[in-house]
Parts: structure tokens; C-alpha cells; sequence
């Protein structure tokens, strides 16, 4: 993957004050507050698959990864084992509203497959409530002879894109194009903020 160049224009939308409305730094946030997202991947003939995952985001390093833990032979893993290219689609429940449709994090990367032991994965899952579950029913299961644990691990493409964070439901009424934004991670992940972010 080539290394994308810094790019200052991290928002296509802009406040009454001229800062964006969606920064870097809030789509890090919401990436690393929430934990459901639908995964994509493509079979051998071609075929999109799609499915819900728990997730899980590291943000060490000045970078982006995100995890997902899952078994070998399900129809994801076996996937993305023959094309690592993926898409996660992050929708961000409204706390309100439940009846509007969320707001959406888009993001693009690629995947590989992880023993079951990778310490950086389990760090990750161990660091919120339903990750600890998730680890704990897996343990269980490699207790009883389940060999096909694994974890996900997926490095973000430079370019993410969202629809409706940071926008209120009603000016979207209004201007519904106005709810899509771009950020840009620096490249292979990595987080530059710039100032002025909130």
C-alpha cells in the first residue's frame, strides 16, 4: 500500500466559524467508542459478503487498526485469506432519534489473519465489555477443542469517509448531500491531527 501524502484539507464541510465539521480526531473517537460494524469481503468467483462483527480499535503508535475476532472457516475468514481487501461500514446509533437512520463511518482497508494468541488483538478486546466477552466464550471453546479461533486484523486505507456525523438531522432534511464528509489518515493508518481539531 503506497503512502499517502499529508493532506490539510481533512473536511469537505465546513462550520459557520470555518472549521470543519468532521475532524480526524472526532472519526478516531467515534471509531474507537463504538464496537459493531458490517464487514465486506469478496469469495473466489467474486461474490460480496457481507457481516456484522464485534470490533475492536487500536490507536497506539500514532496509528489506526482495528480487530475483529472470528474462526477460519467462516465465510469472512476464508475470504479475506484469498483477497485481503475489505470495506467496514460503522453506523453510529443516534441517542435520540432511534427511528432516523444513523450516521455512518465508511472506511476501506486491508486484512489478515491472526492466530488466536496475538497479543496485541487480545489487548485490544480486554479494553472493553463486550470484547472481554467475546475473548472469554472463545476460551471457552478452545477449552473444549475449538482450533479455528483467529483475529482479524485491519489496516485502514488513508481515506475515510462519513455521511451525517457531526450534522444535525434537521439541516440534513434540508441539504441532504451536505452529511457527506472526507477525512484522511497520513497513510498506512497513521494519525497526523492537525490543530484546531475538536
Amino acid at each position: 500500500m503506497s503512502r499517502s501524502r499529508p493532506h490539510n484539507d481533512r473536511a469537505t464541510s465546513t462550520r459557520s466559524d470555518n472549521r470543519p465539521v468532521v475532524t480526524l480526531k472526532r472519526v478516531v473517537r467515534e471509531l474507537s467508542a463504538q464496537h459493531f460494524a458490517i464487514i465486506s469481503t469478496v469469495d473466489q468467483q467474486g461474490r460480496p459478503h457481507s457481516a456484522g462483527v464485534n470490533y475492536g480499535a487500536s490507536t497506539c503508535e500514532g496509528t489506526v487498526v482495528l480487530y475483529v475476532m472470528t474462526r477460519r472457516h467462516l465465510q469472512k475468514a476464508r475470504n479475506i485469506a484469498d483477497n485481503p481487501q475489505i470495506s467496514l461500514v460503522v453506523p453510529l446509533q443516534r441517542q435520540l432519534l432511534r427511528f432516523v437512520p444513523p450516521a455512518t463511518i465508511q472506511l476501506q482497508g486491508r486484512a489478515e489473519v491472526l492466530d488466536w494468541s496475538d497479543v496485541e488483538g487480545t489487548n485490544v478486546f480486554r479494553g472493553f465489555w463486550m470484547g472481554r466477552q467475546i475473548l472469554g466464550a472463545y476460551e471457552k471453546s478452545r477449552r473444549a477443542g475449538e482450533t479455528r479461533v483467529c483475529f482479524l486484523k485491519i489496516t485502514l486505507d488513508p481515506v475515510i469517509r462519513t455521511y451525517g456525523v457531526g450534522h444535525s438531522v434537521w439541516s440534513l432534511r434540508q441539504r441532504m448531500a451536505a452529511g457527506a464528509d472526507t477525512v484522511r489518515l497520513e497513510g498506512d493508518g497513521a494519525l497526523r491531527a492537525t490543530a484546531g481539531e475538536d
